[in-house]
C-alpha cells in the first residue's frame, strides 16, 4: 500500500496526539507541536523525546498506523528526526502482539516495555542502512574474535533479545553475551551496540545507563551509533564502558554514572572505573579512530596466554566500512 504524502502523514500523526491528550483529560489546545519536546513519565527514561508520537490506550491497527507513518516519515524527509511513539495505557492484549515473535507493527522496531504501569517506548528503526551498520559492525566483532582463536561457541550474538530489568523489558539492537551458565536464562550481554538518529541522541544515551543500571553492571560496554543525516551525512561513534569488569560498585559510583550518561552536556565520565570515547565519521574521515575494546570487558575474563587474545581494536578503514552503507543512501 503506498504511504500517503508527508502533509498527510503529518496531520494524522498530529491529530493521533490530539486524540491521546483528549483521553488524558486534556484539551487540544494543551496538545503541544510536533516539533515540541514531550515529557514522558516512564521510569528508566526521565528525557523529554523530541517530536515523539504520543498514543493512549491504542488498538493495534491504531499502532501499526502510528508506526508506518513515522517509518515512511524517517525514510523519506531527511529532516524528520522523530523515531519514538510513546505508548500509555497499553492493553494486555496490545502488549502481548507487540512483544511477540510475530511483528503486528510490520515495521522494524524496538520495544522498551513496562507491564506494571501498562507504558512503553517504541523506537521505529530506519531504513536498512542503519541496521547494516549494527550488522556490519558485529560482523567484524565476530571475525576479529575467530582470528583470535575464539571460538564462536564461546559467545553469542543476541539480536533483538528482550532482557528483564528491574521495571521494564528491553531490546538491544545488538549484544554479546561470553557463554556461562546454560540454565542461566537471565544471562545479561557484556557488550550493547545501538543505533539511531543523532537527533535521538538523549534517548540513546538514557539507553545505555538503562543497560548498566539494570544489570547491576553485569553490562560492561555499549557502544552507540549515532547517524546524522543533515545538513551532512555523518555517524558518532560513543562507545561507554565500566572497567574493570567487576568493578566494587557503591552508591557514590551509581549516581556520578547516572549523572554522567544522563547529563545533556558531552562531558567525558570522570570516573576511576568508567571511560567514554567518541568517534566522528564522514564520508571522507574517520576522527579519533582507532575504537579499542577491552578485551576482559567483551570476554568477562582475561586473555589467554600465549596466545593472539588480546584487546580488540577497530581501525578506521574498519568503521568506515561498517558505515558506508549510510553515505551510499545519501
Amino acid at each position: 500500500m503506498l504511504s500517503p504524502p508527508l502533509s498527510t502523514v503529518s496531520s494524522s500523526l498530529a491529530a493521533k496526539d490530539v486524540e491521546s491528550a483528549k483521553s488524558l483529560d486534556r484539551t487540544e489546545s494543551d496538545v503541544a507541536p510536533r516539533t515540541s519536546q514531550v515529557k514522558v513519565e516512564v521510569s528508566h527514561l526521565p528525557f523529554e523525546i523530541p517530536g515523539a508520537s504520543v498514543l493512549s490506550a491504542p488498538s493495534i491497527s491504531t499502532l501499526r498506523e502510528t508506526a508506518n507513518d513515522v517509518y515512511h516519515q524517517i525514510n523519506s524527509d531527511t529532516s524528520y528526526s522523530n523515531q519514538f511513539i510513546i505508548v500509555l495505557n497499553i492493553s494486555r492484549q496490545v502488549q502481548e502482539l507487540i512483544a511477540g515473535d510475530r511483528n503486528p507493527l510490520e515495521v522494524p522496531y524496538r520495544l522498551t516495555l513496562d507491564t506494571q504501569h501498562q507504558q512503553g517506548v517504541i523506537r521505529i528503526m530506519p531504513s536498512g542502512a542503519h541496521e547494516r551498520v549494527t550488522r556490519s559492525f558485529s560482523n567484524k566483532l565476530v571475525a576479529k574474535l575467530l582470528n583470535m582463536g575464539i571460538d564462536p561457541d564461546d559467545y553469542t550474538m543476541n539480536t533483538a533479545t528482550r532482557y528483564h530489568g528491574r521495571t521494564c523489558d528491553k531490546e538491544a539492537d545488538e549484544s554479546l553475551t561470553p557463554s556461562g551458565n546454560p540454565s542461566d536464562d537471565d544471562n545479561w550481554p557484556s557488550l550493547v551496540i545501538e543505533t539511531g538518529l543523532s537527533e535521538s541522541e538523549a534517548q540513546l544515551r538514557a539507553d545505555a545507563y538503562w543497560w548498566f543500571s539494570n544489570s547491576d553492571y553485569k553490562v560492561n560496554m555499549v557502544i552507540l551509533f549515532h547517524v546524522q543525516r543533515s545538513p551532512e551525512r555523518r555517524v558518532t561513534i560513543k562507545h561507554y564502558s565500566l572497567r574493570p569488569t567487576t568493578p566494587r560498585i557503591t552508591r557514590g559510583l551509581q549516581a556520578e554514572a547516572q549523572r554522567t550518561l544522563l547529563s545533556q552536556t558531552d562531558s567525558p565520565i570522570v570516573l576511576r572505573h568508567s571511560a567514554v570515547n567518541e568517534i566522528v565519521i564522514t564520508s571522507s574521515d574517520v576522527e579519533n579512530a582507532p575504537l579499542e575494546l577491552d578485551f576482559e570487558s567483551v570476554m568477562r575474563r582475561r586473555p589467554a596466554p600465549n596466545t593472539r587474545e588480546r584487546n580488540i581494536t577497530f581501525t578506521a578503514e574498519d568503521l568506515a566500512a561498517c558505515c558506508r552503507h549510510v553515505f551510499l543512501e545519501a
